[in-house]
């Protein structure tokens, strides 16, 4: 009686056994097939297949489409609200670096209304899955105190997150925190290195910084002529502040052959883009008549620009200048 029992349990096992075996099979099937599908999708980045991975909710799927939106590929009209609807998706789905998408749609305000506060929302969801670039934007929030109170100790330790995980623009801005002492103790020697490795990684702000670094021999030996190399490059990608601070090692000699006239084009060009430094600079020129012109109506100007925008130096010159133009007065 007791083996009739042992067999019919067993049986029953066995059947239930077959069941679970099939329908592991059928979840193995149909996994291997969404996988296929979605690199497809990834592959060709296509409409048609993405948009059969997106129904099937699968998060690369969602996400290729926002993609598509965003950046007007796959023959669609570039439109932030679709995108911001599938990047959406993707992050609900599971995806982090859906949720930064998102993030950055709605903060830029991308064919949407801006909402700051729903774009640290999308943040804080990417790095909580350990997203490296949700860290680095949601540790901006927090060093800024714009969207919510500032904080830069936590600030710093989303930037080491963001750091550690492989975001480069992480490194940079906590080693602007590094080089400050900023929610941390100052390290300019840490600051100059994190500052190179994500210079090297492409960060171009990191690579201005690090430059200023190793012209002012801060965190490490002086090194003019890398800094030289890191404005020029910069610069010649159109990054004007790096066209400024190029004029004045031209103007100055430093790390470079001295080069008035390459130091005065450098300054005009940054200058008529916006660059109160590189303003600064050709007033300067043309107040002493190195380089440009004597003409200290140019340079009052120009100072003034500079004072206008708050700037105390600027003031200071200005005010000079004009006490020299009312002295040279004819009346």
């Amino acid at each position: 009686m007791a083996l009739a029992v042992f067999r019919s349990t067993f049986i029953a096992a066995l059947v239930a056994l077959a069941v679970g075996a099939c329908a592991s099979t059928e979840r193995t099937d149909r996994a291997r097939a969404d996988f296929e599908l979605a690199q497809q999708c990834i592959d060709a980045k296509e409409l048609e297949p993405c948009v059969e991975v997106c129904q099937r909710n699968i998060a690369s799927g969602c996400f290729e489409l926002g993609v598509m939106s965003r950046d007007g590929r796959a023959k669609q009209v570039k439109d932030g609200k679709k995108a911001l609807e599938r990047f959406d998706q993707a992050c609900t789905l599971g995806d982090p670096t859906g949720c930064v998408e998102a993030g950055i749609v709605v903060e830029r305000g991308i064919d949407v209304p801006p909402d700051p506060t729903r774009a640290l929302r999308y943040y804080d969801a990417a790095c909580k899955k350990a997203q490296p670039s949700g860290c680095a934007n949601l540790g901006l929030a927090y060093q800024l105190g714009d969207i919510v109170p500032k904080d830069e100790i936590r600030a710093s330790q989303l930037y080491q997150q963001a750091c550690v995980g492989g975001d480069p623009s992480g490194c940079s801005h906590l080693a602007y925190l590094l080089q400050w002492g900023l929610g941390v103790s100052r390290n300019d020697k840490r600051a100059r290195e994190l500052y190179e490795d994500a210079c090297k990684r492409g960060q171009e702000q990191a690579c201005g910084n690090w430059a200023v670094m190793l012209l002012a021999g801060r965190g490490g030996p002086k090194d003019e002529a890398m800094a030289h190399r890191q404005f020029q490059r910069l610069c010649a990608g159109g990054a004007q502040e790096a066209c400024s601070n190029e004029g004045v090692l031209y103007e100055s000699g430093t790390g470079v052959t001295r080069d008035l006239e390459r130091a005065r084009k450098l300054f005009e060009d940054a200058c008529e883009s916006g660059q109160l430094e590189a303003c600064m600079g050709l007033g300067r020129m043309h107040e002493t008549g190195a380089g440009a012109p004597l003409d200290l109506k140019i340079a009052a100007r120009l100072y003034r620009r500079g004072c206008l925008a708050k700037d105390t130096d600027a003031c200071a010159r200005w005010e000079r200048v004009k006490r020299a133009l009312e002295a040279n007065s004819p009346d």
